[in-house]
């Protein structure tokens, strides 16, 4: 019997119905929505199937399914582009309508978290828009903290918009770290694995 939700790892031809999950967050009226993101128009599905292929290329990108839906994607990146802090990624999580108050970002989050570390992430980071209280809410529930604040620092809709910096220390800090592990350097059956049992939360 297959299971009711699925998570595994994004896939370009994903890029469509993941678009409809993340074009609310850059246009919609409702400024509470839109001021999530700080792009100003939505990619188009060919833009977003690259940014897919080059996150996936390195990082893990995983969505959920819901009976053949997908309910949300979450995503790590480098956190800066410089040697010194491939042990740092910021992560992203974007959750349709119908995945939001389920639990469904902890677990994404948790599965994310474990094939990071099993890249040598040691500490990861997320952007938020200050007055998205709810996100600030739920990276709080998933062990997250507020470490710093930037202010006015993005222009939209008519207003200035605050950031905040949140951080997460998911593995312990080694005294001289290994180079950082490609997604598709990591057993497979491993990663298979943790996208199984994150699933298996979920029914």
């Amino acid at each position: 019997m297959s299971m009711k939700y699925t998570l595994r790892l994004a896939k370009p031809d994903d890029a469509e119905k993941l678009l409809e999950i993340y074009a609310p967050f850059v246009i919609s009226s409702d400024r509470a929505l839109s001021d999530v993101s700080f792009e100003y128009e939505v990619p188009s599905a060919e833009e977003f199937t690259e940014r897919i292929k080059n996150i996936s290329a390195d990082y893990p990108y995983i969505v959920c399914e819901h009976d053949g839906r997908l309910l949300g994607y979450v995503y790590a990146h480098p956190y800066i582009q410089r040697a010194a802090y491939q042990w740092g990624a910021e992560v992203t999580i974007y959750l349709a309508p119908e995945g939001q108050g389920r639990g469904l970002g902890k677990v994404m989050y948790e599965a994310l978290e474990a094939l990071l570390r099993l890249q040598g992430i040691v500490v990861t980071y997320a952007c938020i828009t200050a007055s998205n209280e709810h996100s600030v809410k739920m990276h709080e529930a998933c062990g997250y903290k507020i470490v710093g604040t930037f202010n006015n620092t993005g222009f939209k809709h008519g207003h200035w918009l605050d950031m905040v910096w949140m951080e997460k220390v998911i593995a312990e800090y080694p005294k001289q770290p290994e180079l950082l592990k490609r997604i598709g350097e990591l057993p497979a059956d491993a990663v298979a694995a943790i996208l199984r049992e994150a699933s298996t939360k979920l029914q």
